[in-house]
């Protein structure tokens, strides 16, 4: 014969320090910096190598990486990509190795 035992009682929630509300039970997902992936204008390279560079780092099609390459070239810089600053500063240490400048930036 077994016995039902009531629950325990709930601990008390702790009101939020900054809303006063109570928590909703849900932590909310934190947001992190996010940084651009800038392309500068390199004179030194050929513009195709830059191109399959892009392509094999970034994984943009050939259009959108020969379009990148061009404005780097025209206006000295063109914005590759938005993420987050591990991988942004992966993508410098990356493209630095195959002797292209790149630069983070606060998006």
């Amino acid at each position: 014969m077994s016995q039902h035992l009531p629950d325990p009682p709930e601990a008390p929630r702790s009101l939020d320090q900054q809303t006063g509300a109570r928590p909703t039970g849900k932590p909310q997902p934190r947001q992190l910096p996010r940084y651009k992936v800038v392309l500068l204008h390199d004179a030194v390279n050929d513009l195709m190598f830059i191109v399959r560079t892009v392509m094999e780092l970034t994984r943009l099609c050939r259009a959108e990486a020969t379009h990148k390459m061009w404005e780097a070239h025209h206006c000295g810089r063109s914005v590759l990509l938005t993420t987050y600053l591990e991988r942004a500063e992966l993508y410098v240490e990356q493209f630095a190795s195959r002797n292209l400048r790149v630069a983070v930036e606060p998006a």
